[in-house]
């Protein structure tokens, strides 16, 4: 008989099934809801901060937009990560080691000049 954590972990297999590209755009659409929620959070502990001026509104308006700006920076990395993933990747051809060090050598000439 499974226990209830290995059911647990099993609905995230269910979701994704298996496959690293859907859990990735998973979890990315999990922060967006992480993010939207703290965000109605912040808006509104800030109007009853100006409205009321209690102190209690004041430490959770700080609390929501701490977590929000963490999950803005969150998004930004998935986001860009996702945006990375439809790119085609271009392959060089090589032979040897000789051939990957020429290679990386000349890149970074191009670079440093």
């Amino acid at each position: 008989m499974k226990g209830p954590l290995d059911l647990f972990f099993k609905m995230g297999e269910k979701v994704t099934k298996g496959d690293p590209e859907r859990q990735a755009d998973f979890i990315y659409y999990m922060v967006w809801i992480l993010f939207t929620a703290f965000f109605v959070m912040f808006t509104s502990n800030l109007y009853n901060l100006i409205f009321n001026t209690s102190i209690d509104y004041a430490i959770w308006t700080l609390i929501g937009f701490a977590i929000m700006c963490i999950q803005y920076f969150s998004l930004k990395g998935m986001y860009d990560m996702k945006q990375m993933r439809k790119r085609p990747v271009k392959v060089e051809n090589l032979e040897s080691t000789e051939d990957m060090m020429d290679a990386f050598i000349k890149k970074t000439e191009k670079e440093v000049k």
